[in-house]
């Protein structure tokens, strides 16, 4: 048998799915099983005077404790986030009741005939609204609307800037965005002796186990979470939410089960969204295209609440924490703020806060060469961190194991792009070509998260591999799968270390009760730290004889660092003149994720994160009121790509392994929207000589650019 690692091979649990054999929550029916339906707030902010039926606030006191964050992040607060309001309601769609009834329509009806009374108050929407002076509070005790304040310098700016040729300045904004995943959350609860199971579509079964354990009081060990399948998360399932608190509650005190399914409307009003940033910079710069210093502001929407587990600091301190990239650049400040607003809270979505980074330096880089009339190409050479330097420790503290961010450059045909570009602009069109140059980290361990004063977070995951009574090889992490092909490539690495083929091996959905302790699948932790668990427990599993007990190995990993995958990215957009629309002619990544396990799963990672960063760069936003009334709640006017949006995508890999763990992988879920955002902005900024951008760059803002 050849490798196991690196082959193409199909996913190995489609054909399961696509028999429609799929075990989602709304699949679940155990016998005698209730629905449930919440009457959420019909207001943006708003004093609870009454809420007559149902299950109500005052029904979980002393029995059901608000959902707290944990951190120690100095100045970072995070007030806790009620499981159903009860004096305040601060965004459209937040839970004040939940009703139970034998079917969800019957659920459904009796939701509708609960009619809260609020006294409608002032909200702020916007940044602005937000921040200025005298604004009403979200919440009392966040004092200026600010959960969070930061600001770092590092080097001598004041140097850099005084021996500076130019000073180049712009500003970017990235809307507010929703995941939209096909499968809305679900979660399903049953009492279960003392303790309760509750199976939901997520990433964090363990972290929800935590949450629950906590909210309701109760031992750790008689709480179980399953994670059934699930269909599409990209960060939107990666926290813990009231309905899974709530759903608990209720089982235990019913004494029986109870589901609930969410609606899309549901999902656009009360599932994080994300983004909701401005970044400002300004940049010290030499007559060659160096980059001398750079100062950055930072602003994000976090909306009514910080989430758990991250609070309100997942973007606020990424953004900032990245705004060099792939650039060599020492003398660097930030001030970055964490902004209350009467929205629905923000949380992670596919390349959280790299996004908005990559779109601010990226825009920098080609604002540098648009000063100076320079190749941004060459603006980018001039600028990167070389090989030689690697390994390399970025200014913010990031440590760089190892890259070539000009081979990745380089990989990819530039002068044919120009040239496509220049016989579309001879006749007479609008076209443009867009460079953007990145780099993430994947897969932290539990120093990250400490060092961020994320406590509700272990960083650590677990990996169990066992011979059942079958005779076949399963193996299960904490780390679930969501739709990204996890089965697959865990299988492959079983296999590479037992010397079997993958479809020996039965990889089966996280279980607490059955795994444990863990993280969950986020930050791209999948090919990193449940990899590197799988391979390791596989690789003890191999070495054991028989004789000496059962045939089953657990192995916890906390990686010492981060890995980072980087990319270039470049395409050719056209703009019509007519109707403002813009069109992706052509695309090509070239990507290093270190070692591939599955190539053809790799690919398929990076297609669909680009067709997702190119909807928030031309389609998608989640738009509110003044009123803070959602005006997107459903796909009438939130628009996601079809297949006819989505560009086709020309993938050149390259490889370099990452040092931090043996098997040398990086992650590969993310790199997709994280490059793809910035290239076609840039791109359409070049085709009508932009300069400042605030996307998405729908038709009708480019009409009238």
């Amino acid at each position: 048998m050849s490798g196991a690692i690196g082959r193409s091979l199909r996913r190995l649990e489609d054909p399961r799915l696509l028999r429609g054999e799929g075990q989602f929550v709304d699949d679940l029916r155990p016998e005698g099983c209730m629905h449930v339906a919440f009457v959420r707030s019909p207001v943006a902010s708003g004093r609870i005077r009454a809420v007559e039926g149902g299950i109500v606030a005052a029904d979980l006191e002393g029995s059901c404790r608000p959902l707290a964050v944990h951190l120690t992040t100095p100045g970072a607060v995070s007030p806790p986030r009620p499981i159903l309001a009860r004096d305040r309601v601060r965004f459209v769609g937040e839970m004040m009741a939940a009703v139970v009834a034998p079917t969800r329509y019957e659920a459904a009806d009796a939701a509708q005939g609960v009619s809260p009374d609020i006294e409608p108050l002032p909200a702020v929407i916007t940044f602005e609204d937000a921040l200025a002076e005298g604004a009403p509070l979200v919440h009392g005790d966040v004092h200026g609307n600010l959960y969070f304040a930061g600001h770092r310098s590092y080097g001598d700016l004041d140097a850099a800037f005084h021996g500076a040729d130019l000073v180049v300045e712009g500003e970017v904004t990235h809307p507010r965005v929703a995941a939209a995943p096909i499968e809305p959350r679900g979660v399903l609860a049953q009492p279960d002796g003392h303790g309760v199971t509750v199976w939901t579509s997520t990433q964090v079964p363990h972290l929800v186990a935590d949450a629950v354990a906590e909210c309701l009081d109760l031992d750790r060990r008689l709480v179980r979470v399953i994670a059934t399948d699930v269909g599409g998360a990209f960060g939107v399932k990666a926290q813990v939410y009231p309905e899974e608190v709530l759903l608990a509650w209720i089982a235990r005190r019913l004494g029986k089960a109870v589901k609930w399914t969410e609606t899309r409307s549901e999902h656009m009003q009360a599932a994080s969204h994300a983004r909701d940033q401005r970044v400002r910079f300004s940049a010290a710069v030499r007559k060659d295209g160096r980059v001398l210093g750079l100062r950055a502001t930072v602003w994000s929407s976090i909306g009514a609440y910080g989430i758990r587990p991250f609070g309100p600091l997942l973007d606020p301190l990424g953004t900032a924490g990245l705004m060099t990239g792939p650039y060599d650049i020492r003398d660097y400040e930030y001030t970055t703020y964490a902004v209350a607003t009467n929205k629905s809270p923000e949380g992670p979505y596919r390349g959280v806060g790299m996004v908005t980074a990559v779109l601010a330096h990226e825009r920098l880089m080609d604002l540098v060469a648009a000063r100076l009339g320079l190749d941004p190409l060459e603006v980018r050479r001039i600028n990167f961190i070389r090989r030689e330097q690697m390994p390399y420790r970025s200014v913010t503290g990031h440590p760089y194991e190892n890259g070539d961010y000009a081979a990745a450059l380089s990989a990819i045909d530039h002068a044919e792009l120009r040239a496509q570009r220049d016989r579309a602009r001879a006749e007479g069109r609008l076209a443009g070509v867009g460079v953007a140059s990145y780099v993430e980290y994947t897969g932290a361990g539990s120093s990250t998260f400490q060092g961020r004063g994320m406590d509700d977070i272990p960083g650590v995951d677990t990996a169990r591999v066992w011979v059942a009574g079958d005779g076949q090889v399963h193996v299960q992490t904490s780390c679930p799968a969501m739709g990204q092909g996890t089965h697959t490539t865990l299988a492959q690495v079983a296999a590479q270390a037992l010397g079997v083929e993958p479809d020996a091996i039965v990889v089966e959905q996280t279980d607490t009760a059955a795994v444990g302790p863990g993280t969950g699948s986020f930050m791209s932790r999948g090919s990193v730290t449940a990899a590197t668990g799988v391979f390791r427990a596989a690789t003890l599993l191999k070495e054991l004889q028989a004789e000496n007990g059962e045939l089953d190995v657990t192995v916890t990993y906390d990686a010492a660092q981060a890995a980072h995958p980087y990319a270039t990215h470049a395409c050719l957009v056209e703009v019509d003149r007519e109707t403002g629309a813009a069109q992706v002619l052509r695309y090509v990544v070239a990507e290093d994720c270190g070692v591939l396990i599955n190539p053809m799963v790799v690919a398929g990672q990076v297609v669909g994160g680009v067709a997702q960063g190119a909807a928030a760069a031309l389609l998608e936003e989640v738009v509110y009121g003044a009123d803070g009334q959602l005006l997107t709640s459903t796909f009438i006017d939130y628009l996601v790509p079809s297949a006819g949006e989505a560009p086709s995508v020309e993938i050149v890999h390259l490889s370099t392994p990452s040092t931090v763990h043996e098997l040398g992988t990086k992650g590969a879920g993310e790199g997709g929207t994280i490059g793809s955002t910035a290239a076609i902005a840039n791109a359409v900024a070049d085709a009508l000589s932009l300069s400042d951008l605030a996307l998405p760059l729908t038709p009708e803002r480019l009409h009238r650019a």
